[in-house]
């Protein structure tokens, strides 16, 4: 065979060679794409929800895991719905699960603000989705993130509303619920109020309110400092309300004439008055009548005989003070009556009035009573007696009603007053008397709860108002038909019926958030309080003369109705302070009196013992007995006593020893 046929012939064989190649690749390649396509074809398991973590205030972590097969390119921003907030942009990193089969992707989501929800779903956005290569979606599924709450409480308000002259309620407002806030007060005395004095009313915003009674008269500033949510995110505020404690009356002058003549004009002003803020309102009457705005008026008087003028001053805070002046009316030739007053003793008094047939009035000059007994006093009798001669007239007062008086009313009463005018007739009646505040206070009842009673054949009550309210004592008028023997006895059921010229206070806000009080009328409660004082004690067991007391006195109300109480302090029997309370039905209030104590003797809160102030300097020292040196004792003050500071070096010691012997055991092996 010649080497040309050998050489064709391993030229064809090379070719088959090749052409076998070839077709090995082209099956090996057919069939890759039919296993990768049954593989694909069998993948039915869609990508998983892993979970969520926070990243930062506006960062949401969420991880998506697959099989495999998941293309992370394909994940957008606006493929995720989330429960509060909204994504403004992701970033997609690929993730490998060692030792599984399976990738995946962490997603961050980055929103486009702070969230104001601690708690943050997400999901999956309606008609969006997360896909494999298999076009398996994404579940509907959810997962939470905590802790995304980073937004300070927002402010809503801040008020003041004045409860009395001493007491505010304050509300605080914000968009949503706290764990604490701080207010400040400033003043005369300094205080602060967290959330455990507030009481809390969720709803749409969240409200705090608390009740504050201030110890000292003066002017304060209420300043809400700071708010802080359940979740730790605190704001500070400078939120700032002004209230002022103004207990003081004013003090009322009353200038006028005390004679005048029938149908001559006489003028009266009560313009001199005066009040460490200003005077709000100036009411006048003249014998009781109808009231009289403005700060002097100027009078006729009709017919002769003793008429009253009476102004009542009232300041912004709602306190009052009145002032009378008895005025002799002469007909043109000078007769007006004669009145001769002679009082036997405190409790008996004696006149004899020339009647005229128009109003006389039995009344001293001075500023004493007519008659007094330990709870009332009998002030001033103002009755129209005949022109046909004089009348005798008995005047006494008895701290002891009788027993009828307590059948017709259901109470024992506290004072009884008898006027014997020897039958003659009598018309146009008016009695003004006055009831100590001390025996309102034992008797647990409000001023309004006093009515005079009038014994005519059976005891009847009387119109009585509250003309005068003082330290001391209230004063009331009441009008009757005729004389007789009259009665002051307690109408419990009055007690929530406060008339409609007692003043209240409210508070409105000022662009500059300073408070103002307008005088309101007070609404009639129904319903009858019970208010009893529970406890009084005194911030010390010691007391002195020139010591500071503050005394502590509770109140709780087992009525049905809201009342008022007055809270009487006394020392050795003399009014050291007043003060009236409003408690609600079913409730309990406390107040505080602090006060300088300028006497010795007991200290009482009506009939309550409190404490009893010693005089100082009353003790006798008793010679020759020597004052034996204080020992200190050796255990005290631990660890700062002498055994405290021995044993605390013996313990350093032992402990400074033991660290080198521990050392040189290790260096040696041990």
């Amino acid at each position: 065979m010649s080497v040309a046929s050998v050489g064709v012939k391993r030229g064809r064989h090379a070719a088959g060679w090749i052409r076998l190649g070839l077709l090995t690749a082209i099956l090996l390649g057919a069939l890759t794409v039919v296993a990768s396509g049954a593989v694909a074809a069998a993948d039915t398991t869609p990508p998983e929800w892993g979970n969520a973590t926070k990243g930062n205030a506006t960062t949401i972590h969420v991880t998506v895991y697959d099989n495999g097969t998941l293309d992370p390119e394909s994940i957008q921003a606006e493929d995720f719905a989330l429960t509060a907030g909204s994504v403004a942009n992701v970033s997609v990193t690929s993730l490998d699960v060692d030792g599984k089969n399976r990738t995946g992707a962490r997603v961050s989501l980055f929103l486009d603000d702070r969230v104001d929800t601690n708690n943050v779903s997400i999901g999956i956005r309606s008609g969006a989705a997360i896909k494999d290569s298999a076009r398996n979606e994404l579940d509907e599924g959810t997962v939470t993130v905590s802790g995304m709450d980073s937004t300070t409480p927002r402010y809503r308000s801040f008020e003041l509303r004045r409860v009395n002259e001493s007491t505010v309620e304050i509300q605080a407002e914000t968009n949503e619920r706290l764990s604490d806030l701080r207010v400040s007060i400033g003043g005369p005395a300094t205080d602060e109020l967290n959330r455990s004095n507030f009481t809390e009313s969720v709803g749409d915003t969240a409200v705090y309110t608390a009740r504050y009674t201030f110890p000292e008269e003066g002017q304060y500033a209420v300043l809400w400092m700071s708010a802080t949510d359940r979740y730790n995110n605190s704001i500070r505020f400078s939120r700032l309300k002004k209230f002022r404690y103004d207990g003081s009356a004013p003090n009322v002058t009353l200038e006028g004439p005390e004679n005048a003549t029938v149908g001559d004009p006489v003028n009266f002003s009560a313009a001199n008055s005066t009040d460490d803020q200003r005077i709000e309102r100036y009411r006048w009457r003249v014998d009781g009548g109808t009231i009289i705005p403005g700060e002097s008026i100027r009078v006729a008087f009709a017919t002769p005989g003793t008429h009253e003028i009476a102004v009542e001053v009232t300041d912004p805070f709602g306190n009052t003070a009145v002032a009378t002046k008895t005025v002799t009316v002469a007909t043109a030739n000078g007769s007006s009556g004669t009145v001769n007053l002679t009082r036997v003793n405190a409790t008996h008094a004696t006149a004899t009035v020339d009647g005229t047939g128009f109003a006389q009035t039995l009344g001293p000059s001075d500023d004493r009573p007519l008659v007094s007994g330990t709870n009332a006093s009998l002030l001033r009798v103002t009755a129209s007696l005949p022109d046909n001669g004089t009348v005798p007239v008995a005047l006494a007062a008895r701290n002891r009603t009788p027993p009828s008086l307590a059948t017709a009313t259901g109470d024992a009463g506290l004072a009884l007053f008898d006027i014997d005018h020897g039958g003659v007739p009598a018309e146009g009646v008016t009695l003004r008397f006055a009831v100590d505040r001390a025996a309102l206070d034992r008797s647990g009842v409000a001023p309004e709860a006093v009515t005079l009673y009038r014994d005519d054949g059976g005891w009847a009550a009387l119109e009585t108002t509250v003309v005068e309210r003082g330290e001391s004592r209230v004063v009331y008028r009441a009008t009757a038909p005729g004389l007789s023997r009259f009665a002051v006895g307690l109408d419990r059921s009055r007690t929530a019926a406060v008339t409609a010229e007692t003043p209240t206070e409210q508070v409105t806000e000022t662009p500059t958030e300073q408070v103002t009080e307008t005088p309101t009328e007070r609404t009639d409660r129904a319903g009858t309080p019970n208010i009893r004082v529970t406890n009084a004690t005194a911030d010390a067991a010691n007391l002195s003369v020139g010591d500071r007391a503050v005394v502590t006195v509770n109140l709780t109300n087992r009525g049905t109705a809201t009342g008022d109480y007055l809270v009487t302090l006394f020392l050795n029997d003399s009014t050291l302070a007043t003060r009236e309370v409003t408690v609600p039905a079913g409730e309990a209030r406390t107040t505080e009196f602090a006060r300088e104590l300028p006497e010795g003797g007991p200290l009482e809160v009506g009939s309550r013992r409190v404490a009893t102030v010693s005089s100082g300097g009353d003790g006798v020292a008793l010679p020759g007995v020597p004052t034996l040196p204080s020992v200190p004792n050796p255990l005290a003050l631990w660890p700062s006593g002498i055994v405290g500071t021995i044993l605390s070096a013996l313990v350093g010691l032992v402990v400074v020893v033991y660290g080198i012997l521990k050392a040189l055991a290790i260096y040696l092996g041990y």
